[in-house]
């Protein structure tokens, strides 16, 4: 019995534990929640705003005004111009549009410069400049200018360019001094023709005074017209203060645009005496120069290529071409070569032939008696030829510059010469 007991009272105190147990498992697992209930509230006493809407209302009644547009009281109308008067007149676009800032200019900078090239050599020690004698009484001196340029005792460069760097002052290439044309159609030419624009200025080539300065040409002397050149348009001759071998030079310069000298005026080199034209006979604007020593006419011109310093680093070739009894071969094409290739062309001078018309004839130069020259080579070994007939005639020459240089072809084997009628054009033969 007390064995039984014993076995329920621990069997109890089991179940007891478990309960126990479970319960507080139970009560961690699902905490227990506590609810409050808030009590009545207060009353509080409203808050005092009136100084705000005060603040406001000052803000808005001191800000500025929107502004409003206002509306016309009536319809719109446009605005009328009046009724134009007068003569409509065309406006030019550069009257309309004018620069509102100036047009910037190259920076030139300031202090001293090299000096550029000039159109000319300068004249060397050789020419002594001495004051001007009386050349109507027979005594000359060399121009007193820094033209002169004569680095061979044999040259006489002592004339300027009758126009300078800012025009074309190299005489036109197919009609040389002496030459009848490409087409052998033309008067033969007693000058050189240096194509221009009409208005360009033209400058007296040495100093001297003016005989003559209009339209018309005609020079007399002793009564009689001894020279006459109507197709010359305007002309202007300048007689120099200097003169050659004992002979007077005078310079001509034809088909100027205007005269600007007076007959008996002096004239300094460079001088301006008229402007480039078109006047007289001409096919387009150019200015004609020509340079006359001994008498004023037209049969005493020059070679004016040998009178005109050459441009800087450049000379001259004077040269001549004969057959073997003398005679000048004439109208004969020349070339200049230079490794394999053809330079320049030129011809040699054309004659009338006919003793009646001599007295018109071109000339040769007094030192160089050449019948054919290169003007304006540059400085270098060059080749010149001519091909008469078949029969060929080459030599070398070295052109120096700021001097002539001189070669002489040689003669052709046999010439049969002859007589040229007037106008015909004509050249001599080579006889088989």
């Amino acid at each position: 019995m007390k064995s039984k007991s014993r076995d329920l009272q621990g069997f109890a105190v089991l179940l007891i534990a478990l309960i126990a147990g479970g319960y507080i498992l139970l009560r961690n697992t699902h905490p227990q929640l506590s609810y409050s209930v808030p009590g009545p509230t207060a009353s509080q006493t409203p808050r005092d705003v009136s100084w705000e809407q005060m603040l406001q209302e000052q803000l808005i009644n001191g800000s500025t005004a929107l502004p409003t547009r206002d509306l016309p009281a009536a319809a719109f109308v446009a605005p009328t111009l009046p009724p134009l008067s007068g003569t409509l007149v065309l406006v030019q676009p550069t009257e309309l549009f004018q620069p509102t800032t100036p047009t910037p200019t190259r920076f030139i900078p300031v202090g001293p410069t090299r000096a550029g090239p000039t159109a000319v050599p300068s004249p060397t020690s050789v020419i002594q400049v001495v004051a001007n004698n009386r050349p109507s009484e027979g005594q000359f001196s060399p121009p007193p200018e820094i033209v002169p340029l004569s680095m061979d005792p044999r040259d006489h460069f002592w004339f300027k360019r009758p126009v300078d760097a800012s025009a074309n002052s190299t005489a036109l290439q197919y009609y040389p001094y002496g030459s009848d044309g490409p087409q052998a159609n033309l008067r033969i030419h007693h000058g050189i023709d240096l194509p221009n624009p009409i208005g360009k200025e033209v400058y007296a080539a040495g100093p001297g005074h003016v005989v003559w300065a209009a339209d018309n040409y005609r020079w007399v002397e002793n009564g009689k017209i001894v020279d006459a050149a109507e197709s010359y348009g305007n002309v202007v001759v300048v007689e120099h203060d200097f003169g050659f071998d004992g002979q007077l030079l005078w310079t001509l310069y034809a088909h100027l645009s205007v005269i600007l000298v007076r007959v008996n005026q002096r004239v300094q080199t460079g001088d301006v005496i008229g402007l480039s034209g078109q006047s007289g006979n001409v096919s387009g604007p150019h200015v004609h120069f020509e340079v006359r020593v001994g008498d004023n006419n037209y049969a005493n011109t020059r070679n004016p290529i040998l009178w005109m310093a050459p441009y800087l680093d450049h000379g001259v070739i004077a040269g001549r071409i004969a057959y073997q009894d003398g005679t000048a071969v004439e109208d004969a094409s020349v070339s200049l070569n230079q490794n394999g290739r053809v330079i320049d062309t030129t011809t040699t001078y054309v004659m009338e032939h006919l003793s009646v018309r001599t007295h018109i004839n071109v000339n040769s130069d007094d030192v160089w008696k050449e019948n054919f020259v290169f003007g304006d080579v540059p400085a270098g070994i060059y080749q010149v030829s001519v091909n008469l007939g078949g029969f060929k005639l080459s030599k070398d020459v070295n052109v120096r510059a700021g001097t002539t240089s001189y070669v002489d072809l040689g003669q052709a084997p046999i010439a049969a010469v002859t007589a040229t009628p007037v106008g015909s054009g004509a050249t001599p033969v080579l006889a088989p």
